[in-house]
């Protein structure tokens, strides 16, 4: 039987609502905390991606737990993309080579291969270090995750840099913009991590940047 999760206080429930008829349907309240499980199911989805971009905790269970992510896999893909044309675009050394004309695009080509391979690596690096750390450190009111558990948690930490690619294009300002990226991707991983873990913010901030220096140690060592 499938369980459902408070959006509230993250206990576990049968039910997000009953329905009484094809025109009925009543929300149900949390046995633990006395709320609606889940009123996002009655909201519109622009309202949702409103209250993820503020990091509310109650749309973020929403989407983690109680929805169908059936986009995961393209927004990997666009996280990936985005990461890599970025890594491109502030490449200095690389713009400033000079290239005979039927080399240039070759060569731009693979360097953005080179671009996606390395991103791939640090997001792999970042998944199986937070795959790790969600499977032995969540909340105990909450199953063991499945598999779709983990790879939503993983894919919703890092939706922030889908901006990065509007911000190169378009932006002036591109490195003061890029901080308040990087700050909100972080703070998103942050937010992640305590409505599916039991560690305080403190130890989550400790470990987001151990893994982030874990990661770049890798990388570079596999240079």
């Amino acid at each position: 039987m499938q369980e459902y999760i408070c959006v509230h206080c993250g206990a576990n429930n049968r039910s997000i609502y009953k329905q009484f008829s094809d025109e009925i349907i009543k929300l149900t309240k949390c046995d633990n905390c006395n709320n609606l499980v889940d009123e996002y199911v009655e909201t519109e989805y622009s309202i949702i991606i409103i209250d993820m971009l503020l990091l509310r905790k109650e749309a973020l269970r929403h989407v983690l737990f109680n929805s169908n992510l059936k986009v995961a896999w393209k927004l990997i893909v666009l996280y990936i993309l985005c990461d890599a044309y970025e890594k491109m675009a502030s490449q200095k050394h690389f713009w400033k080579k000079t290239f005979k004309p039927d080399m240039f695009v070759s060569e731009l080509e693979l360097n953005f291969y080179f671009m996606c391979l390395k991103s791939f690596l640090e997001y792999f690096i970042f998944a199986t270090l937070i795959i790790v750390i969600l499977y032995h450190t969540q909340v105990k009111t909450v199953k063991r995750f499945s598999s779709k558990n983990l790879f939503n948690c993983i894919v919703l930490a890092s939706y922030g840099k889908l901006f990065m690619l509007p911000v190169l294009i378009w932006s002036k300002d591109e490195e003061y913009c890029e901080i308040l990226i990087i700050l909100f991707i972080f703070l998103s991983q942050l937010q992640i991590m305590r409505v599916t873990t039991n560690l305080s913010s403190l130890v989550i901030v400790v470990l987001l940047i151990g893994i982030s220096e874990l990661g770049y140690l890798i990388l570079k060592y596999i240079k």
